[in-house]
């Protein structure tokens, strides 16, 4: 998406769309979404990220300045030469949709939903741990700070936008760009284009280096192929893993659109948060018998094991399933009287289930003794909430996007019960342990019958 964006505002802003208009007039109609200069942008991604980590850093630690700079010069343009009537009077010629928030609650949540991709990013600050000194310090306070550096420069130029133009005039690849062509600012024009080209272009670094360590670190733990881990002892770079992943990016810009690859990614990360939120519940609740002993388990603390396994599982999806159908009606139905009825009850049962959760079920040592230097807080309503959240948001995005971000889910599902669940390395752990467990329990009973 990011290469998709680029290329679109180097073809319009520095090359008057020559690019644009050739492969229009060159390429059959099933290559319609190809961009070449796309595809020239992620071979130069590609190209950094074999040279190593290094030059990456470089890099965007210079980009991060101009990328300052050109933000600084638009949100001053827009605050001294935009209108407040904008923000609330302004009309539209299409469809008569006027003042503030024209499409409503639902056109916000919708858009907050598509813009999710601005925190894309905050993954690579997790997935360069191990570039970290001392992760355990660094992660937490990277990660918070970058969302508050994300979250005031996105909130300051989308409202910089509005002031500056009226809303149905805004749209398209080019943004900031754009806006400053029509209002005829040359000078501010040509210096935010430098700054976004730039800015785009580190983001679109960063984005593939981030995926190159998730792919890694998955393949490392057996769950992919074993040589998308493999390491080049020349370079010590995952090349293998960089050109495919390459690759897979060159074919996107191919085969999808702007739009249609943003919603994706969008999906793609509220998934993720979802996925992870549950996670965090999942893993921050200690499961075994509060009386077994740490070296040894006998088959009753193994049942009281299986019995609180299970108590936790049924609350779990007493909580999983109306959340998700609360935000089914919450994104698909008109907020009629059965439906608000419904999703009263439907939150006083997911409400319930957190709560005893809560109290059924003690947190991990880990969680309790303050050995952890970061936990996440307000287990698990924070987290429940999280989940409920993030699915309202993920099912309010396109249509065709989530079908083609279920497929892509689907074949993840394919690759990990095809291949990752029989070569992972925590299955191999869990079977050492079962048959660990056997032996204990075999010797215990013959211990019991002597």
């Amino acid at each position: 998406m990011l290469t998709l964006g680029l290329s679109d505002n180097i073809d319009t802003f520095l090359i008057n769309g020559t690019v644009g208009a050739w492969e229009k007039s060159h390429f059959p109609d099933w290559m319609l979404h190809t961009d070449l200069l796309a595809i020239g942008i992620m071979l130069i991604f590609m190209v950094v990220n074999m040279v190593g980590i290094k030059a990456v850093s470089f890099l965007n630690i210079a980009i991060a300045v101009v990328s300052l700079i050109s933000l600084v010069v638009f949100n001053g343009v827009a605050l001294v030469k935009g209108d407040v009537e904008n923000l609330y009077k302004t009309v539209s010629p299409t469809d008569g949709r006027t003042g503030f928030a024209p499409f409503g609650f639902k056109g916000i949540v919708t858009g907050a939903g598509t813009a999710f991709f601005a925190f894309v990013g905050l993954e690579s600050v997790v997935t360069l741990a191990e570039e970290s000194v001392n992760p355990k310090r660094d992660l937490p306070r990277a990660t918070f700070g970058s969302f508050l550096i994300v979250l005031l420069l996105y909130v300051m130029t989308a409202f910089s936008m509005a002031y500056f133009e009226p809303w149905h005039e805004l749209g398209g690849n080019t943004g900031l760009i754009g806006s400053l062509k029509r209002r005829g600012f040359v000078v501010p024009q040509y210096i935010v284009t430098a700054g976004l080209m730039f800015t785009v272009f580190s983001c679109g670094l960063c984005t593939l280096t981030t995926v190159v360590r998730v792919v890694y670190s998955v393949a490392e733990d057996g769950l992919l192929f074993a040589f998308l881990s493999k390491v080049d002892k020349r370079t010590q770079i995952p090349l293998w893993n960089v050109l495919v992943c390459s690759v897979l990016g060159i074919l996107g810009s191919i085969v999808y659109d702007f739009d249609t690859l943003s919603h994706m990614i969008s999906g793609g990360t509220l998934s993720v948060f979802v996925v992870t939120a549950i996670a965090v519940m999942i893993l921050s609740y200690d499961l075994s018998d509060p009386e077994a002993d740490d070296t040894e388990e006998t088959p009753l603390t193994a049942q009281r094991t299986r019995t609180r396994k299970q108590l936790f599982a049924i609350l779990m999806c007493v909580f999983l399933v109306p959340t998700i159908i609360l935000a089914v009606l919450g994104a698909f139905l008109d907020q009629s009287a059965p439906v608000i009825a419904a999703e009263v009850i439907l939150s006083i049962l997911m409400l319930t289930s957190l709560v005893l959760i809560h109290l059924k079920i003690p947190l991990n040592r880990e969680e309790t003794d303050g050995t952890l230097s970061f936990r996440s807080p307000g287990k698990p309503f924070v987290q429940g909430f999280s989940v409920l959240i993030n699915l309202v948001l993920l099912l309010h995005l396109e249509a065709n996007a989530l079908k083609q971000l279920a497929i892509y889910v689907i074949v993840g599902l394919i690759v990990y019960f095809g291949y990752g669940i029989f070569f992972s390395k925590v299955t191999a752990k869990k079977q050492e342990q079962s048959t660990k467990n056997v032996s204990l329990e075999e010797s215990y009973a013959e211990t019991s019958v002597t």
